[in-house]
């Protein structure tokens, strides 16, 4: 991480939707897009869209192989020049006939609005395992401290989904809460986010801490 007095400039520079990690160990090659409007749009518990509603869509190719692609965008605001995030990734992912997935892959995070939005833009590398809910990943990039990052998610019979994640940087760490469910194929989601940074690691600016403290964000989704 590179400086907690910059926040939308520093921490706050990125997003992604990896919605295609283990779908590429399906039987058969498919594309799939997903579309969803947030109250806020927040990555890795820092606003993206200085605490406004984000639209964001993207598109996934899966391939028997285990292969996958895809492309993913959303609205987002710094508080200067960017308007849009634009995500390109590609990666190889397998779940095994004892439960244990494997997952890595490259994802390239570009900005789009101005002159000097490209100024932004990194790659991250990342491998990831998972088993009966649980998830761990680690994150490599160009651009940011290593990140390590564990999950766990929950589908009840009901038809609701809970799901909590940690992250950890070197200079920050972060977690959510979330319940989730799809009502005549719209997906809704409500978690909260939050993160250790306090108002002294950003040297008291208040309008930058409103970005890190905590939220609840309302996703509401559907896929095709």
């Amino acid at each position: 991480m590179k400086n907690l007095t910059h926040l939308p400039k520093h921490i706050a520079v990125a997003g992604t939707c990896l919605s295609a990690v283990l779908a590429a160990s399906a039987a058969n090659a498919e594309i799939s897009a997903n579309v969803a409007i947030q109250s806020d749009y927040v990555w890795r518990g820092v606003s993206q869209n200085m605490a406004d509603p984000s639209i964001q869509g993207g598109f996934d190719y899966a391939h028997e192989s285990g292969a996958y692609a895809g492309v993913w965008g959303a609205s987002v605001d710094f508080g200067g020049v960017e308007s849009t995030e634009l995500d390109l990734y590609g990666g190889w992912g397998k779940e095994f006939e004892n439960g244990v997935g494997i997952d890595l892959g490259l994802i390239e995070y570009s900005y789009h609005g101005g002159d000097n939005a490209s100024d932004s833009n990194f790659t991250e590398a990342y491998i990831g395992a998972s088993y009966a809910g649980f998830a761990a990943y680690f994150y490599a990039g160009d651009e940011f401290d290593d990140l390590i990052e564990i999950s766990y998610s929950y589908d009840f019979e009901s038809g609701f989904s809970v799901a909590t994640t940690y992250g950890d940087y070197d200079a920050y760490s972060y977690y959510n809460l979330g319940v989730s469910t799809e009502l005549n194929g719209i997906g809704l989601d409500l978690s909260y986010w939050d993160t250790d940074i306090s108002l002294g690691d950003v040297a008291g600016d208040q309008d930058a801490f409103d970005l890190v403290d905590g939220r609840v964000v309302f996703t509401i989704s559907k896929e095709f």
